[in-house]
């Protein structure tokens, strides 16, 4: 296969999951009314377009949903645990690739995607753990109570 295709594959495929991250019909929240420069006033606000309903559609809203309500005790293991979901959602999206039959190249990327995601999502879930292990933990050299 010639670099040009795999890069176009890698580039479609990137897409999806990029695409998959903001379903259709979530506006961006992140602006408020009041913020923003005078070039944002003067061009009309982008929205995203809903499109139409495809094979991914329900792996894309339960993957959005599920990050949503990923939420750790700090940043980091928010982080983590909204990639965990995000992975869950690319091993999902390409296992229905692989009921749509797709062409041996795509079939082989999206076997790697699953894959690698499982890995991930391990190696994620490992560190999360550790995380919350760490924070129960009082630091060494602290005075416990009754001791």
């Amino acid at each position: 296969m010639s670099i040009k295709l795999n890069a176009g594959l890698a580039t479609a495929a990137l897409s999806v999951l990029l695409t998959a991250c903001n379903p259709a019909g979530q506006a961006d929240k992140t602006a408020t009314a009041d913020s923003g420069s005078a070039a944002e006033h003067s061009a009309p606000a982008v929205q995203p377009m809903a499109g139409p309903e495809t094979p991914y559609s329900a792996s894309e809203q339960q993957m959005h949903q599920a990050m949503m309500q990923a939420h750790g005790a700090d940043p980091q293991e928010t982080y983590a645990l909204k990639m965990i979901e995000h992975h869950r959602g690319a091993i999902a999206m390409s296992e229905v690739l692989m009921r749509e039959n797709p062409d041996a190249a795509l079939r082989e990327m999206a076997e790697k995607t699953i894959t690698m995601q499982r890995q991930e999502i391990t190696a994620l879930e490992q560190w999360v753990a550790q995380h919350r292990s760490a924070a129960a933990t009082p630091a060494s050299g602290s005075v416990q109570p009754g001791a």
